[in-house]
């Protein structure tokens, strides 16, 4: 009777009978060395996106502030909530609640005081919006006068 072909053993070795493996034995050409000496990273020759600067004197712009941003999102969940709750007819009140609400969220990215904002909030929109963007007002400067 003829015995198998020989077989891998239990670690994925064949066993060395002198004959070249059809795996394992190739060579490869040499890799080039890391890091690569021509520079890195590859130079572009674009210059920096407006505001990512790599000189000095970058000055990132500022995050936005929470307070403005609690106000915008209260004052989306009420306008939702008056569309729901008038079965449509609420979509009336997104003439002044959506160009409102995009000025507050301007608002939360500059540090410049929106009391008359605020104010307009407070008296068309709701309560607590209007109020966060009021106690957010005391802990900025005043606009400069032009």
């Amino acid at each position: 009777m003829t015995q198998p072909p020989q077989s891998p053993d239990a670690h994925g070795t064949a066993p060395d009978d002198g004959a070249p493996q059809p795996y394992g034995s190739a060579s490869y050409p040499p890799q080039p060395p890391y890091p690569p000496t021509s520079g890195y990273p590859p130079v572009q020759g674009y210059p920096p996106a407006p505001g990512y600067a790599t000189a000095h004197g970058y000055a990132p712009p500022p995050a936005p502030n929470g307070m403005y941003q609690a106000a915008a999102i209260v004052n989306w969940v009420v306008l939702g909530l008056v569309i729901v709750g008038t079965c449509g007819l609420g979509i009336i009140a997104a003439a002044w609640f959506i160009p409102m609400t995009l000025r507050i969220q301007q608002g939360a990215k500059d540090r410049e005081k929106h009391t008359a904002l605020a104010v307009c909030t407070l008296l068309f929109c709701n309560l607590i919006s209007g109020i966060l963007i009021l106690v957010e007002d005391a802990n900025r400067p005043a606009r400069p006068a032009s």
